[in-house]
């Protein structure tokens, strides 16, 4: 059916096409002139040519893209005098008849297709009742290939089912939910920049690692150690000036450090040379009385 509905809208159009052809190519040489076109009825034609060209394109461009081609019957079996051949009705029946062992599902529409290979596919629109949906579906299939296997002798190339209602009762639990939003969760990546990701995990790193710290306020130096209970409300801002100040300070600290120990290592060198100047005249006056002995020995 549908190469003769190709064939048709091809030999049409090539007709339509020629003839407008002509007809500009006699205009263009001079054969018609456009007071020719001045006419109701010649305008009208064009018109309805124009029309009828549009929408035979529009079906073959339609039927160009359509893999499938609808049947309106089936060949059961042959042999080289005769052929069997059940229509679509009687598939249709046949399979409804069957389907209505299963409560829970109803065919709604079947149609016959056969694609460019030759192949017969049947396809099935079904209704369900049920949540378990495979189950139904494969139970449907299974009944439909053995009857047609036994009754009309017949196996299609496939079966396909298409739902087109389907009244279910699930409703997940809050606890499968709450599980299965922790695993999504677990599998979502954050399209965060790399410097803002740095920058986080060095703030998380530079912490306190001790909170309670934070808690005890700056006592004055002239003052006394005793803290009021009734200034505690002060004491987050003490914390905060005292937390900003402890880089500066520890920095000074440094410092003073390096200092004293170079004061140290100054003062350590200077004893130690003063201490080989007051050793160096001792030494000399003993080597002087020791070579004065030697030669009122000799």
């Amino acid at each position: 059916m549908k190469k003769i509905f190709e064939k048709v809208v091809t030999i049409t159009l090539g007709v339509i096409s020629l003839f407008f052809v002509i007809m500009m190519l006699v205009t263009a040489f001079g054969g018609l002139e456009l007071s020719d076109f001045d006419n109701s009825i010649v305008r009208a034609l064009l018109i309805c040519l124009a029309v009828i060209f549009a929408v035979l394109t529009g079906l073959a461009v339609f039927a160009a893209f359509q893999d499938n081609e609808k049947l309106s019957s089936v060949v059961l079996f042959k042999n080289k005098e005769s052929a069997t051949k059940a229509t679509v009705a009687v598939v249709k029946r046949t399979a409804k008849r069957v389907v209505k062992e299963i409560p829970e599902a109803k065919l709604t529409k079947v149609q016959i297709v056969a694609d460019d290979n030759g192949n017969v596919r049947l396809k099935v629109d079904v209704k369900l009742a049920t949540d378990a949906t495979m189950e139904v579906v494969t139970k449907v299939r299974a009944l439909l290939i053995d009857t047609f296997a036994n009754v009309f002798g017949i196996e299609f190339a496939s079966i396909d089912f298409r739902i087109v209602k389907s009244k279910n009762s699930y409703v997940p639990s809050a606890a499968a939910v709450d599980q299965r939003v922790a695993e999504l969760k677990a599998t979502v990546e954050i399209n965060k920049p790399e410097e803002v990701a740095e920058a986080a995990e060095a703030e998380a790193a530079e912490a306190p690692a001790e909170i309670a710290e934070d808690t005890i306020g700056i006592i004055p130096s002239g003052g006394d150690a005793e803290v009021d209970e009734a200034s505690g409300s002060d004491a987050p801002v003490a914390n905060s000036a005292n937390a900003a100040e402890e880089p500066a300070a520890e920095a000074e600290e440094a410092e003073e450090a390096s200092e004293e120990e170079a004061a140290e290592e100054g003062e350590e060198a200077a004893e130690e040379a003063a201490t080989e100047e007051a050793e160096a005249p001792v030494t000399e006056a003993a080597e002087e009385t020791a070579v004065d002995a030697d030669e009122e020995d000799k």
